[in-house]
């Protein structure tokens, strides 16, 4: 048996281990100036203003004005906003009640292992909205954070518009900790998700930025286009519909996504069942109520794993901070489970078609040895 101090201490080493790969990853992917992770923290208004370009923007006039690096200047950023929000999770992580089902999700592929499987997941904004989310499962009652979440909510979407789409998560989560459907319980939600609304209204009647200018502004530091893959994707946003559905028909894309998303969420309806006492169609409600507008999103995207990966870390996050039931105690069979279903599948940012040509289904195991064994037999530099 393992004992409840030991099991926080090993969630504790796991987290730094996590973490360590993150930053290092997301260093390795800023200094070859990926267009795709470094192009997008660095969108800006310099073609106009457009989505996406807050962060990009101050950025930019900091590294100008102090006459820094850009990539370092972002990169040391990224690690202060980063390691920020790994203090937070392990805040809550301390306060939380851990049994066997919250170490599925911790120990998920969809969560804290989904950038250590997949280092293209490295480096990517969407970890600002798990600072929000850890602030308000942390601060919800404080008077500090109702003034100031519509002030840090804005920045997030100027940052990333996508935040609006996990807005049903918020109702959700407060159901969950008051049990209550009084529509005075819910005042800040509903300003968060209309706030939300308006600027998403606002970023898309206003955006229609000059691409060029904008790559411009980053180019201008003495890198050359392919840094602004990301700002090219700002004008096709709207039209992409049609491409994405063609490109995911010959791409095996809703089998393989489909597999991922069951195996992600086998341990939220367990959750759901054992800590709140839900019945399965019930469940099933919340469930479905919270993922329509995520699905929604693969009309207009291609890279699924990352949704689902925010989607599975958000509800990750609500059970940490709300689940009552503590297992002192983890049997080695449940010790075993852990260890199989975190190790024998894994979830790519996109793309399925490359990680799974040889292998019809690839354990995450198989894929870290299949990453060292390059590493070690080519002199291609796109995968060391």
């Amino acid at each position: 048996m393992i004992n409840y101090k030991t099991t926080k201490l090993l969630i504790y080493l796991f987290l730094f281990v996590c973490t360590v790969n993150h930053i290092f990853f997301s260093y390795r992917l800023f200094i070859r100036e990926n267009g795709y992770i470094l192009g997008d923290w660095l969108i800006n208004y310099g073609g106009g203003f457009t989505r996406r370009g807050l962060f990009g923007e101050i950025i930019i006039y900091l590294s100008k004005n102090l006459d820094i690096n850009l990539i370092k200047l972002t990169f040391i950023i990224f690690c202060i906003f980063y390691v920020y929000f790994i203090f937070l999770i392990y805040k809550i992580i301390s306060r939380s009640n851990i049994n066997f089902l919250t170490l599925l999700l911790i120990l998920s592929p969809s969560t804290f292992l989904f950038s250590f499987y997949d280092p293209l997941a490295a480096g990517r904004k969407e970890f600002l909205f798990f600072i929000f989310f850890c602030l308000y499962f942390l601060y919800r009652e404080k008077k500090i954070f109702i003034y100031s979440s519509p002030i840090i909510a804005t920045g997030i979407i100027l940052t990333h518009e996508l935040f609006i789409f996990l807005c049903p998560l918020f109702f959700i989560a407060r159901y969950l900790k008051t049990k209550s459907l009084r529509f005075r319980d819910y005042n800040l939600e509903i300003l968060i998700s209309c706030l939300s609304i308006l600027i998403l209204i606002f970023l898309f009647k206003l955006s229609n930025p000059n691409i060029q200018n904008t790559c411009e502004a980053i180019k201008n530091f003495g890198y050359d286009w392919r840094i602004c893959f990301s700002v090219n994707d700002l004008n096709t946003f709207r039209d992409s519909g049609r491409i994405i559905s063609e490109y995911i028909i010959n791409k095996n894309y809703i089998f393989y996504y489909s597999l991922f998303l069951i195996l992600s969420l086998i341990p939220i309806l367990l959750c759901l069942k054992k800590f709140y006492n839900f019945k399965i169609y019930t469940s099933l409600l919340f469930i479905f109520i919270s993922l329509i507008p995520i699905c929604s999103l693969f009309f207009l995207v291609n890279d699924w794993g990352r949704y689902i990966h925010i989607y599975i870390y958000v509800w990750m996050l609500i059970f940490l901070s709300y689940t009552k039931i503590k297992e002192i105690n983890l049997s080695y069979a449940k010790v075993l489970v852990l260890l199989l279903y975190s190790s024998s599948w894994y979830i790519p940012h996109c793309c399925p078609e490359i990680h799974f040509s040889k292998h019809k289904f690839k354990p995450g195991i198989l894929y870290i040895y299949e990453r060292i064994h390059l590493r070690f037999t080519t002199e291609n530099t796109m995968y060391k």
